[in-house]
């Protein structure tokens, strides 16, 4: 069943029907399973972050309490704004309105650049994967929106990774129906290309033009470095890179740059 929806979605967001997801998907639970508790923790009732601050604000209020200086945030409850925003409860805004609004400003600037374009011209549109292509949501979520480097690894080459996220995939169909190339650029060892390359197709981008994954010495690249690399490639082969989308700074910044780059929002994890 599953399997069922995501195919529709991807044949109706193929078949040009604007279709924005504006909250978190549902995500599955294998056979033995259950689904994570609210926070992560069995049987635990997540309190909202208003109900955190006004806590600490009525303690503090008693003089009998000696409050300590604490010059960061507590942890916890910066996961309980997270978790806020990725499911889109309270007043933090919505992670999934903010993703589609900024992939809706992406599709005008490539029609922009395409209106602009010269007979003959190669262009091409590059993406990164994590979070810009495809979604890890539902295995961050698993892991209270931590990292365990074991089990996201693994949930990457599993084939419940194969969840598009539907912005940038309107904006894949819409560069390739217009004769753009694009080209996948992302950070995974090369040792997941065939089960990436799986993924992609799973999901719904159909025709693309490369997919380049960090293969040899380029696993200890800084990030801006092999992507800049990479993006090298596509102009040395007489493309244009009219865009690059991508969730993290590295993956837009470095020379050659494309003519638009967009920076999608992600508040899960930073990358260098």
């Amino acid at each position: 069943m599953r399997r069922f929806l995501r195919v529709m979605g991807v044949v109706i967001l193929g078949s040009g029907v604007c279709v924005a997801q504006v909250g978190p998907p549902v995500c599955p639970v294998g056979a033995g399973k259950r689904a994570a508790a609210s926070g992560g923790r069995p049987g635990a009732a997540r309190p909202s972050v208003a109900a955190v601050g006004a806590t600490a604000e009525a303690a503090a209020a008693d003089p009998s309490v000696l409050v300590a200086v604490e010059p960061m945030e507590n942890f916890g409850v910066a996961r309980y704004r997270l978790e806020d925003y990725a499911e889109c409860v309270g007043t933090g805004g919505c992670y999934w309105a903010d993703l589609d609004a900024q992939t809706k400003r992406a599709e005008v600037a490539l029609d922009g650049m395409l209106a602009r374009r010269k007979a003959g011209e190669r262009l091409a549109l590059v993406l990164d994967i994590d979070e810009t292509s495809l979604s890890n949501y539902c295995e961050m979520k698993r892991e209270d929106y931590g990292f365990l480097a074991t089990m996201f690894n693994a949930w990457e080459v599993s084939s419940d990774a194969d969840m598009a996220l539907p912005g940038t995939l309107r904006l894949f169909n819409r560069a390739r129906a217009a004769g753009v190339e694009v080209f996948f650029i992302t950070g995974r060892a090369g040792e997941q290309r065939v089960a990436t390359a799986k993924n992609l197709d799973a999901a719904g981008y159909k025709g693309w033009k490369g997919l380049s994954l960090r293969e040899g010495p380029q696993k200890t690249m800084p990030t801006v470095e092999f992507k800049s690399e990479e993006r090298k490639k596509i102009v040395d082969a007489g493309y244009r890179i009219v865009m690059s989308v991508g969730d993290q700074w590295s993956d837009l910044n470095g020379e050659p740059k494309a003519e638009i780059s967009v920076k999608l929002p992600n508040p899960f994890y930073y990358i260098p």
